[in-house]
């Protein structure tokens, strides 16, 4: 074959992967594979492919060949650094991203995924510097840039997330991500000049959907902070109607799910041991997002025998990996389970939250979303803790409404949603509480905010924690917070956030008036 034609039909292919069509891509790929073998630029497109497609035991594969046929392939061993970083093997992973550096000292891609991997597993200092290290080679790569800022803004340091975040806008204008991180830090006046620039770039900038979004949620911020809430209120309303377009989708798996797990734990007694044979504890910190569980989990976390693993998807995705069919919790995977599947599994949970930490024995998992896995908590880690976040539902569901997350939440973005699936938490949460009564902690906001001395006492007491004064001081620790709560965990126990939706009860009347009817 022609070398022009052949470059041209490569350059093609990577047109089509870097537009996202990563089928098409994988398919014209392995065919003209066949006709050039070992052609590593087509092996490594065809492991991209498969990683972009979630068949990471293929892209590993692609990637392992690539080195098996050229051992100083620095792109492939960064590549399957990824995989190992994407499949939760984090040593595999570093030890990949190592092998290149060590090949190409200034290999900027090796380095910051480094940072990023020492950023997952907390280690905040170690990311810092290998993202220094990364921009001392090139200080216009937007995107380490942006990394720092996340570290940065993760342990309060605001001042330098936001230095940062400049920084990616001085570099690309239209990175709407560090205007929406710049948004979070930031209490804005009548004068400040980063609302005016959001402005403008609506004006003037040609923004794709996602761009907008987030110009939408970090103006809405502002004028929030201005006390303009018929502004705040229309950018708000703009954001969540692109989210919930692009989104498209029901929750009627979500809720069948919800269904079969109180139907399951209706039929089956769960006896819960006493002394479970494993040192290792975990207390699960749970409810709706937006709730109080960074705060709660902040708090416990500055314990000295404690350590904050933030919020993790690890349990979620075991549960999906072992108990799922079609999308759909299969409640006859949960009959089926016996004594040496629910070590495996819990081994598997427990060797991955020891990654964060070999020393501790007391850990933190704060994704609100494990409200759903209460009972198969409770089988799966008898003696783990279970601390229920609760706040007033209107200030709940305004919260929810004014952020945008990860796609875990898609229920947030629109009024119908928001109340469906308020409504069916509750419900289940009822039942879980009817089921495990004396296992679950209520831990309410407006009760913490209020009392936080006594409540606080009541909460480590329920994990069997001594009281420490530095829980008091929880938002001066330095552990990272990698959710939007991030700034308001940082700050000391305020109540300003109380009652905050009568600011907005006109606009989001049809909610708060089925919230009042349940």
């Amino acid at each position: 074959m022609d070398k022009e034609i052949i470059k041209n039909k490569l350059q093609a292919l990577l047109n089509h992967y870097n537009n996202g069509n990563f089928e098409y891509t994988l398919r014209e790929s392995e065919i003209l594979l066949k006709k050039l073998p070992n052609n590593i630029f087509l092996i490594n497109l065809i492991g991209s492919c498969y990683q972009n497609l979630g068949n990471l035991k293929m892209a590993a594969d692609a990637f392992v060949y690539i080195i098996n046929l050229d051992n100083k392939n620095i792109a492939a061993y960064n590549n399957l650094g990824n995989v190992f970083k994407a499949l939760k093997k984090f040593e595999e992973a570093k030890e990949n991203y190592l092998k290149a550096i060590k090949i190409k000292p200034d290999f900027i891609n090796a380095i910051t995924n480094l940072g990023n991997l020492y950023f997952e597993l907390n280690d905040y200092q170690k990311a810092i510097e290998n993202y220094l290290a990364a921009i001392k080679i090139d200080d216009q790569n937007a995107l380490t840039h942006y990394n720092l800022g996340l570290v940065y803004q993760s342990i309060g340091e605001f001042e330098k997330s936001k230095k940062q975040f400049e920084k990616v806008l001085k570099i690309n204008p239209a990175n709407t991500n560090a205007d929406k991180m710049i948004s979070r830090s930031t209490k804005y006046t009548k004068d400040n000049s980063h609302m005016k620039s959001m402005e403008e770039k609506l004006k003037k900038l040609d923004l794709n959907d996602v761009q907008k979004i987030n110009l939408y949620f970090s103006i809405s911020k502002a004028y929030e902070d201005l006390k303009n809430f018929e502004n705040s209120f229309k950018f708000l309303k703009l954001g969540n109607d692109i989210k919930k377009k692009i989104i498209n989708r029901d929750f009627k798996n979500e809720y069948k799910t919800f269904s079969n797990l109180k139907v399951f734990f209706k039929k089956n007694k769960i006896e819960i041991p006493k002394n479970e044979n494993n040192a290792k504890k975990v207390i699960f910190i749970v409810g709706l997002p937006r709730s109080g569980t960074s705060l709660v989990e902040q708090i416990i976390s500055t314990h000295s025998k404690v350590y904050g693993c933030g919020e993790l998807d690890y349990l979620n995705k075991l549960i999906r990996s072992y108990f799922y069919t079609d999308n759909i919790l299969d409640t006859s995977k949960l009959n089926n389970l016996d004594n040496n599947m629910i070590n495996k599994i819990r081994n598997e949970y427990l060797n991955f939250v020891e990654k964060f930490d070999q020393n501790s024995l007391i850990f933190t998992d704060k994704a609100p979303l494990n409200f759903a896995w209460i009972g198969i908590i409770k089988i799966l880690l008898p003696n783990s803790k279970i601390i229920h976040c609760s706040r007033n539902p209107k200030d709940n569901i305004l919260s929810l409404y004014k952020n945008d997350f990860d796609d875990r939440l898609n229920f947030a973005y629109d009024f119908d949603d928001l109340f469906t699936f308020y409504k069916e938490y509750l419900e289940l949460m009822k039942f879980w509480k009817t089921k495990f009564f004396n296992e679950i902690y209520e831990a309410n906001y407006e009760k913490i905010l209020d009392n936080s001395e006594n409540e606080i006492k009541k909460l480590l007491n329920f994990c069997d924690l001594n009281f420490e004064i530095e829980c008091l001081n929880f938002y001066k620790t330095k552990r990272p917070i990698k959710t939007v709560s991030s700034t308001q965990a940082r700050q000391p126990i305020y109540k300003s956030s109380l009652s905050s939706y009568q600011n907005y009860e006109k606009y989001m009347k049809e909610v708060f008036d089925k919230l009042d009817r349940l």
